[in-house]
């Protein structure tokens, strides 16, 4: 008995489950729904600025530009495409969507150390080799024969000494490192150690828009200088964890400047405390 009244459920459900959504799909659609990007969630927000600054990359049209973004209809638009320049600098995104970021940013208005120290950094470009130039043929002049001139008597020169040449010393010049190298390096105790760095171009003057990577026990961090202006154009510092080392190197050089670590100290008024560190960076260009 069981089995026919669950076989008869299933002959009038399906049939009835099938009609109800041909009714509904295809007879009495709903009506389209007015779906808006300001209707994403906040990481897909994300995602459409990131593609809007791409497309003002490749298009140079701040009105498209604009449009695109204030459909999201955020309050704050031009400190979310800051704050996206930051973390894509903190999560080392490509340079190209960083770069974008910051150009877009800039447009709506929006002021930063970060921007101001992405948009200065130059972009490395390949320029076309020059033409090379063919010499020019120029007729050679005509030598035309000339009489040989008399014979003159000419009176013999008196033999005056030779002076004898003076040595001269020379000044060799300071060579320049070919590589960045630790210039100098101080040790603080501190509650809260820091890995701080500056760094120098060949001038002596700080740098900023510089590259770092940090390899620590949260994995390698890339740091940038010039994010905090009121430490110095070429300041960065990352937070150091006591009893962990730490490797400090030039992105895209190998192998790392310098290795140390946040050890133990007690220059703390008696209390405990740990190594912090201030490092000075010189680069060869």
């Amino acid at each position: 008995m069981s089995r026919r009244l669950a076989l008869a459920f299933l002959i009038g459900f399906l049939p009835g489950l099938g009609g109800g959504l041909y009714l509904a799909w295809e007879i009495f659609p709903p009506p389209p729904g007015m779906a808006s990007p300001a209707d994403l969630a906040a990481p897909y927000q994300d995602l459409w600025i990131v593609l809007a600054a791409h497309a003002d990359q490749a298009e140079g049209n701040p009105v498209a530009l604009r449009r695109r973004l204030e459909a999201l209809a955020l309050p704050d638009l031009a400190d979310r495409v800051g704050g996206l320049v930051e973390r894509g600098l903190l999560e080392n995104w490509p340079m190209g969507t960083v770069r974008a970021l910051a150009r877009a940013a800039q447009q709506l208005g929006a002021r930063s150390p970060a921007l101001a120290v992405v948009l200065a950094t130059p972009v490395p470009t390949r320029g076309l080799p020059s033409p090379t130039l063919l010499p020019t043929l120029t007729p050679s002049p005509t030598i035309s024969p000339t009489p040989p001139p008399s014979p003159t008597t000419s009176p013999t020169p008196e033999s005056s000494p030779i002076p004898s040449p003076t040595s001269v010393g020379t000044v060799s010049p300071t060579p320049t490192p070919s590589v960045a190298q630790v210039v100098e390096q101080r040790a603080q105790c501190e509650s809260a150690p820091l890995l701080r760095i500056r760094v120098l171009g060949p001038d002596g003057r700080e740098r900023s828009g510089v590259r770092l990577w940090v390899s620590g026990p949260r994995g390698t961090e890339t740091l940038l200088t010039g994010l905090k202006p009121g430490m110095g154009e070429g300041y960065a510092d990352v937070r150091m964890e006591p009893r962990e080392v730490y490797r400090l190197g030039i992105e895209g050089l190998e192998p790392a400047l310098i290795e140390l670590g946040a050890s133990p100290c007690g220059g703390l008024g008696g209390e405990a405390g740990w190594t912090g560190w201030e490092i000075w960076v010189r680069l060869p260009r």
